[in-house]
C-alpha cells in the first residue's frame, strides 16, 4: 500500500495556526481508500512571530487548504479557502443563526478554459433551509425575462450580469472565470464571498471578503469585513 497525504490549515483568533495532517492509505486491489486518524499540530504566534509559527505557515502554503474565520489575516498563499463565521460571533449577533443563508463558502483555484486567464470554484454550504429561502427571495425580485439561474449565479459569487459563470444545477457550486492577479496585493479582479442573511424582505450582507487568484493558483483575500463587529486587541469580538 502507498501512503498519500495533505495538510489543512486553520487560522483563528489569538494568532493560532493549526495544521490537520491526514494520511490516506490506498489499496492497489480496491478503488476505495481508508483515511487514518488525523493528527493536529498547533502553533501560537505572539506579537513577535515565533520560528514555530513561521514553519507552520510555510507548511500551510503551496497547494494547501485553509479555514478562514475573519479573525486573522492570511499572509501566505493557498489554493483553497473555506470561509466561515466563528461560532462565537454567530451567538453574539442576534438572529443571525436563524436568518443566515450559508454556513460556509469554499473558494478554490481551478484550471481556466481560457489559457490566458484564471478561474475559481465556489462551493456553497447552505444553512438549514437557506437555499430554499434565498431562492424564493430572488424569485420575487427577478427582472422581466431574467432567468433565475443567471440571477442566482451573480448573487452567489458577486458577479452579476455575467453569462460565463458555470453554476451547478443544485446551486451548490459555481466556476467563475477571472483575470489573473499580477501580485498578491492586486485587487483589480476579484470575486466576492458574501455571507448573507434574510431579514424580513431584505437580503443583508453580514460578512464579506474579496478573493483574487494568480496564474499559479495562489489565492489572496482582500478587504475582509464583518458588519458591525471588530476584534479587540485581546482577540474578542466587540460591536462597533
Amino acid at each position: 500500500m502507498a501512503d498519500m497525504g495533505h495538510a489543512t490549515c486553520h487560522i483563528g483568533h489569538a494568532g493560532t495556526i493549526s495544521m490537520l495532517h491526514t494520511r490516506t492509505r490506498r489499496n492497489p486491489w480496491f478503488s476505495s481508500h481508508i483515511e487514518e486518524t488525523p493528527t493536529v499540530t498547533t502553533a501560537k504566534t505572539p506579537a513577535a512571530v515565533s520560528l514555530a509559527a513561521l514553519l507552520a505557515l510555510t507548511a500551510c502554503s503551496g497547494g494547501s487548504s485553509l479555514v478562514y474565520d475573519f479573525s486573522e489575516p492570511v499572509t501566505e498563499p493557498v489554493s483553497s479557502i473555506e470561509f466561515l463565521i466563528p461560532d462565537e460571533l454567530v451567538e453574539l449577533e442576534e438572529g443571525y443563526a436563524e436568518e443566515r443563508v450559508f454556513e460556509s463558502i469554499t473558494v478554490s483555484a481551478v484550471e481556466s478554459e481560457d489559457a490566458a486567464g484564471c478561474a475559481v470554484e465556489f462551493e456553497f454550504g447552505f444553512a438549514d433551509s437557506g437555499l430554499e429561502r434565498y431562492t424564493e427571495h430572488l424569485e420575487n425580485r427577478l427582472e422581466d425575462g431574467e432567468p433565475l439561474d443567471e440571477r442566482m449565479a451573480g448573487a452567489l459569487t458577486g458577479n452579476r450580469y455575467r453569462e460565463d459563470i458555470e453554476l451547478s444545477e443544485d446551486y451548490s457550486s459555481a466556476v467563475v472565470p477571472m483575470s489573473c492577479a499580477e501580485s498578491p496585493s492586486d485587487d483589480e479582479s476579484t470575486s466576492s464571498v458574501m455571507f448573507r442573511q434574510l431579514v424580513g424582505d431584505d437580503s443583508e450582507i453580514f460578512a464579506e471578503a474579496a478573493v483574487a487568484v494568480m496564474r499559479g493558483g495562489e489565492l489572496y483575500i482582500h478587504e475582509p469585513e464583518v458588519e458591525g463587529w471588530v476584534l479587540d486587541t485581546n482577540g474578542n469580538w466587540i460591536q462597533q
